[in-house]
């Protein structure tokens, strides 16, 4: 993804002005894009951390033999560590490869994509309980309903995880401290964007950004 790709994006953001949900979906697409490009260049720029993903996953696919094989395997990697932003990097381009080719098996296909999906779940369980509680916080878009959750999610009690549900909690101190870092990343990303696409328009605030900010003043008001 080029300067031109993201000219391009500009020009369907301004395009959709009078359409509110519509602009805003595509700023939330323009950043994501964005973030995706830096990771993925920061990842590539480490080229022994993907030798060492690609080899744990090719000894992954020569020692399963089944799903359930698959799926403890998967979870002993995770125990271990393994599953970093390269090895989930490396199982997303297998997936990939195999979904874009008529050379592979269905049955491999889904497999290659049972093992991705595996690896982005363990990878999400992995990151920090206050990024974790955030981003659950910022898809409430009711004030009062989230201010609410936040008051639970700043009440110590005990932390467990089901199938379905994660409950967990943090201090204010962390949660603000979790959403200065990440906004200040944000924001030399979009200078970073600036420069890629030679474009102030790079600076169009998502949603869930803003809401962040709105976490962030919050939490300084009321608890710190």
């Amino acid at each position: 993804l080029q300067k031109p790709f993201f000219e391009h994006m500009q020009c369907l953001v301004a395009a959709a002005k009078d359409d509110a949900p519509r602009k805003e979906e595509l700023v939330l697409v323009n950043t994501r894009l964005l973030a995706l490009c830096a990771a993925h260049d920061s990842v590539a720029a480490d080229t022994s951390k993907l030798e060492a993903a690609a080899e744990v996953y090719r000894d992954l696919l020569s020692s399963i033999s089944s799903v359930e094989e698959a799926d403890a395997k998967m979870a002993e990697l995770a125990q271990a560590g393994k599953i970093d932003p390269a090895f989930l990097q490396i199982s997303a381009k297998a997936y990939g490869a195999a979904r874009d080719t008529n050379m592979t098996l269905d049955e491999a296909k889904w497999v290659s994509y049972r093992l991705y999906l595996r690896a982005r779940d363990y990878f999400d369980r992995q990151q920090p309980r206050e990024k974790r509680i955030l981003e659950y916080l910022v898809t409430i878009r009711d004030r009062s309903e989230r201010s609410r959750q936040l008051d639970s999610a700043v009440t110590p009690g005990p932390t467990k995880y089901t199938d379905s549900h994660d409950y967990m909690w943090s201090s204010p101190a962390r949660l603000y401290a979790v959403l200065e870092g990440t906004l200040r990343a944000y924001d030399a990303m979009q200078a970073a964007a600036t420069t890629r696409m030679g474009s102030s328009e790079a600076a169009t605030t998502p949603w869930k950004v803003r809401a962040m900010r709105e976490l962030r003043d919050e939490i300084r008001r009321r608890y710190l």
